[in-house]
């Protein structure tokens, strides 16, 4: 099965895709955002492009577990998602990734802003990775 994550973010969107049978994940260039229906066409090209056969949507969860604004505005991007494409779309919890991602890329990518490109497609990345690796 071919999986989509997505690292949602206000400004830019990360994206990463794996295949569930080789457990094998990479990422794809991140979408600078600028406007809902804009990012359902962007998402829509990926999944027809890539044949994808479900979504993981980052979950960003305070790290008590509790929900916070950006978790509600994750939860209204997925209900969108849902009105708009016919596929399993799973909440995935993204505690840390970014985190996670800023660590991994910074002996790679040693300038700020251009780290700051790569981070969320690295983050989808890194929780892509985990969802394929789960017991």
């Amino acid at each position: 099965m071919k999986v989509l994550a997505i690292d949602f973010g206000e400004k830019r969107m990360g994206f990463s895709i794996g295949d569930t049978s080789v457990k094998t994940a990479v990422p794809l260039p991140p979408l600078n955002r600028n406007k809902l229906e804009n990012d359902l066409i962007h998402i829509k090209k990926i999944i027809n492009d890539y044949e994808i056969d479900q979504i993981i949507l980052g979950y960003p969860l305070n790290m008590n577990g509790s929900h916070g604004p950006v978790a509600r505005k994750v939860e209204a991007f997925k209900s969108y998602l849902c009105k708009n494409i016919d596929i399993e779309i799973l909440l995935v919890d993204e505690r840390l990734t970014s985190f996670e991602a800023e660590e991994m890329l910074k002996p790679i990518i040693k300038n700020t802003s251009n780290r700051k490109k790569s981070i969320d497609s690295t983050a989808a990345l890194i929780m892509l990775n985990n969802y394929l690796n789960r017991p």
